[in-house]
């Protein structure tokens, strides 16, 4: 040790204890680091003194060192940062292949650097600035209790009281020969405990969230007793305040011999950082999870598609050479059958797609709901038929009934329900109620529906409203759906704030009650809907109508529902020559097709309407497969009166020509 060293006046620090303190710290680091050799310096202008060495069995021999060839605020961490000049001093001076450089402390005027050392070429060392700042932290402390309470060192605790405060790091240390645990003042603030506030040994631990996390660092702290092996955790502590905050923990050890004399190290809040990376975690397992979802529908649609598109095909084939007319109104009607799978399969998917992202928008309007139960009924009384069962309907309001809803979301939530029972029942009965009960701000609409099918257990009727799955399995083991629609009105009740609840029962059956929200009308609004009949006294009205579609066959479809009612429509291909049919002819009715080469549907409208082409009282019905509500906002935004979806339904097309006949009649009679 060199004589300064010895020289109260030089070093304002005790000599006692100084040095085996030092070297504690110097041996502590070396171990840490992966490191030979841990040397303490006192740096000058014109030398460099070796305070404490780690092992004296290596370099440097000499106590006094040239001094560095850099500024001492400019010293790199490490070797990796260093500018040659330093590398080379490290290597003349003490045999250096690669070291780590701590930070600078001050001792009055004095300055005091950490420095560790390997001066073999090839070793392997670990250069962890979380580990290397709790080393300088551990030497700042020795520095602290050697040289007393002066003016310095009060300065100094301050400001590392406002460091603490500005990274919202506190530090610890457990003495374990005296059982005494202690907290900074921010420590004491992570943990929202007064300042006052005395840490114990025995119940500090407590302060971490029981479960996984108090376990956790129970096993890291006693590893760390038996083996001197730091640590560095994220765990979940519960504040005094009752609060739950993540905090990172550093631990070091300081051994004697063999055995744990003192823990130490910084306890961090890092709630916020935390939560944000848990939260990505999260969001990036919904997105994995919407991605196998997505995957898994495809799939599901793959499947399924095949049924109905095999009994359309193979039933058009084989109508195509049927001479006897019995046998072909069969294969007919099981084609139509399964045009009619195949669509509901199409309209389930894209009910979900749309009802999964949000874009859903009921489109409420004043409808008789008696008409409309009595014309679901009407369709289901035959499938019933078919299948050998009895259908009880009560519908419990007098026929003059409006309200104020989604008339064809209600029809669905029925519809789906009804083809439910149907499919799993084999004997017995379906019954459908439909009652209108006052409730204290508006009236509920309530629909019970009831089978004497198979019924369900508990655990089935958990897993009932989730897609793709029917009951515990999946679809396909039943070979009966993709498992969408009872999801789909799960997701319509809800949206349209209203309750479903399920009554089941092994071999006895099942019952679905639903209460939706209601506004009852006066209004006699939607008449129309629910009366498509054609009465002869308007077929005697002549209808100039043209049928707009690039797709032949849809022409060909469209065509043959209006020729059923003697109506024979122009065509055109593209929504340009639509635009010089219309400047050639007055058209009542124009069915548009909105996907078009050369000009599209919407544009064709309004050019037709902008130059004032159309009859006075004509109207042009968009006909499409695109069905978003974007779709149907340019199509109104165009001008269009009416929105048909692709496969048009005859029913629809009928609607479309009485509104047409109707408009032209009463102009007729002004």
């Amino acid at each position: 040790m060199s004589q300064q060293f010895n020289s109260k006046e030089k070093y304002p620090i005790s000599v006692s204890s100084t040095v085996l303190n030092f070297e504690k710290v110097l041996k502590s680091g070396c171990d840490i680091l992966s490191m030979q050799q841990g040397i303490l310096l006192h740096v000058t202008c014109e030398h460099i003194d070796v305070i404490a060495k780690a092992d004296v069995s290596l370099a440097p021999n000499q106590l006094l060192l040239p001094p560095f060839p850099v500024d001492i605020t400019s010293l790199p961490a490490g070797q990796f940062a260093s500018c040659g000049e330093v590398k080379q001093w490290a290597e003349q001076n003490l045999s250096a292949k690669n070291y780590i450089i701590g930070r600078v402390h001050r001792v009055g005027n004095y300055h005091l650097v950490l420095m560790l050392v390997n001066s073999v070429e090839g070793i392997d060392f670990s250069f962890d600035k979380g580990k290397l700042s709790l080393l300088d932290n551990w030497l700042e402390s020795v520095l602290q209790k050697e040289r007393g309470a002066d003016d310095n060192s009060i300065k100094h605790a301050e400001l590392f009281e406002k460091l603490q405060s500005v990274a919202n790091i506190g530090v610890w240390e457990v003495d374990i020969a005296d059982n005494a645990l202690f907290w900074s003042s921010q420590t004491r603030v992570i943990h929202e405990v007064p300042q006052n506030y005395t840490p114990e040994l025995g119940s500090a631990i407590e302060f971490y969230k029981e479960g996984a996390d108090r376990d956790e660092i129970t096993r890291l702290v006693n590893h760390a007793i038996e083996t001197g092996e730091p640590w560095t955790a994220t765990l979940q502590i519960i504040t005094a305040k009752g609060n739950p905050v993540w905090v990172e923990n550093h631990g070091m050890v300081e051994m004697f011999e063999g055995h744990c004399v003192r823990l130490f190290g910084t306890f961090q809040n890092v709630d916020k950082p935390v939560k944000l990376r848990l939260e990505l975690e999260e969001r990036q397992k919904d997105a994995e999870a919407a991605f196998k979802e997505r995957g898994h529908l495809l799939s599901r649609i793959s499947h399924e598609l095949r049924t109905p598109l095999n009994g359309i095909t193979g039933m058009l084939q084989a109508i195509k050479f049927e001479q006897r007319v019995n046998i072909r109104e069969r294969k007919t009607d099981l084609a139509l059958k399964s045009a009619s799978r195949l669509l509901l399969l199409i309209d389930d998917v894209l009910d979900y797609t749309e009802i999964s992202s949000g874009e859903l928008v009921l489109k409420k309007s004043h409808f008789c709901v008696r008409a409309m139960a009595e014309e679901l009924i009407d369709v289901f009384k035959s499938l019933c038929k078919e299948k050998g069962l009895r259908l009880y309907a009560v519908l419990s309001f007098p026929e003059n009934t409006y309200i104020n809803g989604d008339a064809n979301r209600i029809g669905q939530i029925i519809s789906k329900l009804l083809h439910n029972a149907i499919k799993f029942t084999s004997r017995g009965h379906i019954s459908i109620q439909l009652t209108l009960r006052e409730a204290l701000t508006e009236p509920n609409l309530l629909i019970s529906i009831e089978d004497t099918g198979e019924g369900m257990d508990e655990v089935t009727k958990t897993s009932l409203f989730t897609p793709f799955i029917q009951g515990q399995k999946q679809s396909a083991i039943k070979g009966s759906g993709t498992g969408l629609g009872l999801s789909i009105v799960k997701q319509l009740v809800d949206k349209m704030d209203g309750e479903i609840d399920i009554r089941s029962e092994r071999n006895v059956g099942t019952t679905f009650d639903i209460v939706l929200p209601v506004t009852l009308t006066d209004a006699k609004q939607g008449l129309l809907d629910h009366d498509d009949a054609l009465p002869s006294s308007l077929l005697t009205i002549p209808l100039s109508i043209l049928v707009v579609d690039d797709n032949d066959i849809n022409r060909i479809v469209l065509t043959s529902m209006l020729e059923k009612y003697n109506f024979i429509a122009d065509e055109a291909e593209d929504g340009e020559v639509a635009v010089q049919k219309a400047r050639e002819k007055d058209y009542d009715l124009i069915f548009m097709d909105c996907a078009m080469p050369v000009l599209d549907g919407v544009s064709a409208t309004k050019v037709i309407l902008e130059e004032g082409l159309m009859h006075s009282q004509g109207s042009i019905i968009a006909v499409t497969a695109n069905t978003s509500e974007d779709d149907r906002k340019a199509c109104t935004e165009a001008g269009m009166s009416a929105f048909l979806c692709k496969p048009v339904d005859q029913r629809k097309v009928t609607l479309e020509l009485k509104k047409a006949l109707l408009s032209k009649s009463l102009e007729m009679h002004q």
